[in-house]
């Protein structure tokens, strides 16, 4: 395994996953408008701001996007996500290849309503709305002509905004040839079957299980509109990507938390050892999962054991 894909492993699976296309899914409205963005071919400056906790994150980068597969340069740093693939462009491209097996995911959950066409950049548009029960919890500007996301946000339940990804000096070509992706070396990740995961967790339905660095287990799970990758790895395992983490609670739980403009990451210390969550999913979603998660440990853990045995 190359070092750019040993040292980033947690991190590029993430990237890898929150982009993962839905697949050939039992169609409905949300599959059909996610495959549709998945498809689009544009080239943009893609901005993304998220509020995580009352932090806000803030991220810029430029985009080539088509038929699935992206091209993203953040200052003078190339990454080819796609494919099944996250890739590291430079004289040694280094990465990681999925064999994904995933199942599809009827995203039942959510619901599509398309509202009025509209005008953006001089664009003909769709604004489409999705919602979670009577919840808005998302909506999508979608160009008319390629299908591409000119704007998403995604919500809270009381309608404050968690993410806004917007494009802007919006190009609806290509404007590089594809790089070729055949040389570089490659952490293969291959499904494999692990009963230490649960089958779903807070609506989100576990698609595929890798294993992790040291004899671990990553799964990738699902809910339709966001995703996350859970890490179970061995106790005293060093998690990187945590050097700006702070104390979040959940209940009687403390959680470290790196929050970016793109994902959350989630460390915590359980019973099976290690636990890492990465994702899209907003924090009432991350609240829900947590909390059908193993339990840290810390004065939550013996609080929640001392009432058990003494009431």
């Amino acid at each position: 395994m190359s070092r750019f894909a040993r040292a980033t492993a947690v991190a590029v699976t993430a990237l890898a996953v929150g982009l993962a296309s839905p697949g050939a899914a039992v169609a409905d409205e949300l599959t059909d408008l996610l495959e549709g963005v998945w498809s689009s071919t544009y080239t943009a400056d893609r901005f993304v701001v998220s509020v995580w906790d009352g932090q806000t994150s803030v991220s810029k980068a430029f985009v080539e996007h088509a038929d699935g597969v992206e091209m993203v340069r953040v200052d003078s740093s190339w990454t080819l996500i796609g494919g099944g693939r996250a890739m590291a462009i430079d004289e040694t491209p280094a990465g990681i290849v999925f064999r994904s097996e995933s199942v599809p995911i009827q995203s039942s959950r959510y619901t599509v309503e398309e509202t009025d066409a509209a005008r953006h950049m001089g664009r003909d548009c769709t604004l489409m709305s999705v919602l979670e029960g009577d919840v808005l919890r998302a909506t999508f500007l979608v160009d008319g002509y390629t299908g591409a996301p000119l704007i998403v946000e995604t919500y809270l339940p009381d309608g404050s905004m968690f993410r806004r990804v917007s494009l802007q000096n919006f190009k609806p070509y290509r404007t590089y040839d594809a790089p070729s992706t055949d040389p570089g070396s490659y952490e293969v990740l291959v499904p494999v079957r692990d009963d230490r995961l649960p089958g779903s967790v807070a609506g989100y339905d576990l698609v595929d299980t890798f294993e992790a660095p040291g004899q671990g287990i990553q799964g990738f799970y699902r809910d339709g509109l966001f995703s996350f990758s859970l890490f179970v790895l061995p106790h005293g395992t060093q998690v990187t990507g945590m050097d700006s983490a702070s104390a979040y609670s959940v209940g009687d739980d403390v959680y470290e938390v790196a929050p970016t403009a793109h994902d959350v990451r989630i460390h915590w210390t359980a019973s099976g050892g290690e636990m890492v969550l990465v994702g899209d999913l907003p924090p009432d979603h991350a609240d829900e999962v947590l909390a059908e998660l193993p339990q840290p440990y810390g004065r939550g853990f013996f609080e929640r054991l001392w009432h058990r045995l003494f009431g």
